[in-house]
């Protein structure tokens, strides 16, 4: 017998064990291994102007397509385009870096909201900062303060895209005096986790992964690895991608991989390529067990996932349908599902025509939708809206399947009257959703993702709604007040702005009252130095104080009619916040007491201020 002292002493242990005490331990090793792994916040800034998961579900389900073709160069805070495209070099390109779906104003960061110097900002890639800004909102959306957070190890899975700030100043040089320590961390890629574990205050494992494409899964995979073998206990898992280096354009061009119109049509007859897209999203997940001890709402859950690469490929690039299939029927195997209970997928497809209809076939293979009288599976790709964020895809694909199932219905799939006559449609059970389509299935509804690196990594994860549970009591019956309303920021145009998105959001929505309002911001929010707080009586009174506060209005501590003695308690806490105290949340929900459970409502607003030096231009 091999393994040591260490297993022999093991194995003495399990023979003293009955077999129901070995029973008992076997089934616990398996749901360890096995458990569901919860999606409860989500923060992402994607092309056309899409800065949080309902601003996403919103376009995607009026199927909205961003006119790529004519995006025109990029621009930044202050106008000015990205790329000189009248330099010799840079104006072949011209006509190819005008299609896009890109981000405006990536020169701005809210350096002071995460305590980093202006030199050091000015330094950083910027896709650091995307990502800590979609991280900082990821974690408002779960309610996950610091206070909160606090004795517990959060894991942070970053993904770094392609580094390109500083080809401009390699290209242009940098004088002797530009150059800055900080430059090094700034530009290395370990430092995308590592940034936002230190800024955050995050304690646990911080890991940098880059597969392309596949990063995001691949990340999301090694995350419910940790969560479920309890190395951490939170997970924060995030991807990003700018297109700064114009040259990388002319590369995939010159490669033949981008479309000719400038558009992105997954598994359609015009598929040509597809369109380079920009983009950040960042995903926070928790065992489920301990989501709904703590009071969470999550979006769905991560069931199984698998990663996969098959290295008896003809090329580099090329995803071949057979290691298409194992990555599909691992990630089954791990969810424990049947591919026939699978209703949705989010393809991989870009817009390469060969390409979708390689995928298509392999999906009719792995969910067994080979006969057309199987159960229809449904296919997808956000690409057709958004364009091919590349290593940042696997984000708002992961986040469009999330929100297909918490909403219990798949978009519409832009060209679907276009469906490409090379995939046999009438042939499998493979099909297209021409509207908002409500979920094909009862029950528990499941989905899965997929997302192929161009080096070949192919990642692919299974999803499940939410069980159903009892409608929480959020206070909207019988909710009398009154409340303390508790805001706070770094400076006061954050306090402002931070005003105005809670009540554009509450204006926009009606599954709220002000109970579980008033509790989400002050459990699940930090409490920074400027302060707004009033006492709210009703729906109408706490929006009334949230406009007050978004025009800068100075803080009178009450809702404007001065202080009846019924508000007594709540002015005492709205004194007392407004002193400088942190909020006695168990004052005003004791545990004892069944309360409101908290909401996902929008995140600080985050002030940008430029931070690019000249020498990042490409002139």
């Amino acid at each position: 017998m091999t393994g040591g002292p260490k297993v022999t002493s093991y194995i003495d242990h399990l023979e003293t064990l009955s077999k129901k005490q070995l029973m008992v331990m076997l089934a616990r090793q398996h749901h360890e291994r096995t458990q569901p792994v919860a999606v409860i916040g989500m923060g992402c800034r994607l092309p056309g102007g899409l800065d949080d998961p309902r601003a996403l579900w919103s376009a995607l389900r009026e199927g909205r397509v961003l006119p790529t073709e004519t995006a025109g160069v990029p621009v930044d805070s202050l106008g000015r385009p990205r790329w000189n495209l009248a330099a010799p070099d840079l104006a072949p390109l011209a006509g190819r870096l005008g299609q896009g779906a890109y981000l405006t104003d990536v020169d701005l960061f809210d350096a002071d909201w995460f305590g980093i110097s202006e030199e050091e900002a000015r330094h950083m890639d910027p896709q650091q900062r995307l990502l800590l800004e979609a991280a900082a909102q990821a974690l408002a959306d779960a309610n996950l303060s610091r206070q909160r957070l606090r004795g517990r190890d959060v894991g942070v899975y970053a993904v770094a895209g392609p580094v390109e700030y500083p080809y401009a100043w390699l290209r242009g040089g940098v004088p002797g005096t530009g150059l800055s320590p900080h430059m090094s961390t700034g530009s290395s890629p370990s430092a995308f986790s590592g940034r936002i574990a230190l800024s955050l205050g995050l304690n646990g494992p911080a890991v940098t992964v880059d597969t392309a494409s596949s990063s995001m899964l691949t990340a999301v995979h090694l995350a419910v690895r940790a969560l479920r073998a309890h190395e951490c206990d939170v997970a924060l898992v995030g991807t990003c991608n700018l297109l700064l280096s114009p040259f990388s354009t002319g590369i995939l061009d010159r490669a033949g991989m981008l479309s000719p119109s400038g558009r992105s049509r997954p598994f359609t007859r015009r598929a040509d390529g597809h369109v380079r897209g920009e983009g950040c999203g960042v995903v926070v997940l928790k065992r489920y067990a301990d989501a709904v001890a703590d009071g969470d709402r999550p979006y769905a859950l991560v069931r199984g996932s698998a990663v996969h690469a098959q290295g008896d490929r003809p090329s580099i690039s090329v995803a071949p349908a057979r290691g298409q299939r194992a990555v599909i029927e691992r990630a089954l195997h791990d969810a424990g599902t049947a591919p026939e209970d699978v209703s949705y997928v989010e393809a991989q497809a870009n817009g390469s025509r060969i390409g979708g209809q390689i995928e298509a076939e392999a999906l009719a293979d792995a969910y067994a939708r080979r006969a057309p009288g199987a159960p229809p599976l449904y296919i997808g790709s956000c690409k057709a809206n958004i364009g091919y964020l590349e290593t940042a895809s696997g984000a708002p694909g992961l986040m469009k399947t999330v929100l297909a199932l918490a909403h219990a219905e798949i978009p519409p799939q832009p060209g679907e009257d276009e469906a490409d006559p090379g995939i046999p449609w009438d042939r499998t059970a493979l099909r297209l959703a021409a509207k908002p389509l409500a979920w094909p299935t009862e029950g528990r509804r499941r989905a899965a993702v997929s997302g192929f690196g161009f080096c070949g990594t192919l990642g692919h994860v299974v999803l499940e709604s939410v069980p159903e549970r009892p409608a929480p009591d959020d206070g909207a019956a019988g909710d009398e007040g009154p409340w303390p309303l508790l805001l706070s920021a770094h400076n006061a145009e954050a306090l402002a702005g931070t005003a105005g998105r809670l009540a554009r959001h509450l204006r926009e929505s009606a599954d709220w009252s002000p109970a579980a309002v008033c509790r989400t911001l002050a459990e699940g929010r930090d409490h920074r130095a400027v302060r707004y707080a009033a006492v709210v009586h009703d729906r109408s009174g706490l929006l009334a104080a949230l406009e007050r506060a978004a025009s800068g209005a100075p803080c009178t501590g009450f809702d404007g009619e001065g202080s009846p003695e019924s508000a007594a308690g709540p002015a005492r806490h709205v004194r007392r916040y407004l002193a400088g105290e942190a909020p006695a949340t168990a004052e005003l929900w004791p545990e004892t007491t069944a309360g409101p459970r908290l909401l996902h409502l929008p995140g600080p607003a985050l002030v940008g201020r430029r931070h690019w030096p000249d020498h990042h231009n490409w002139l």
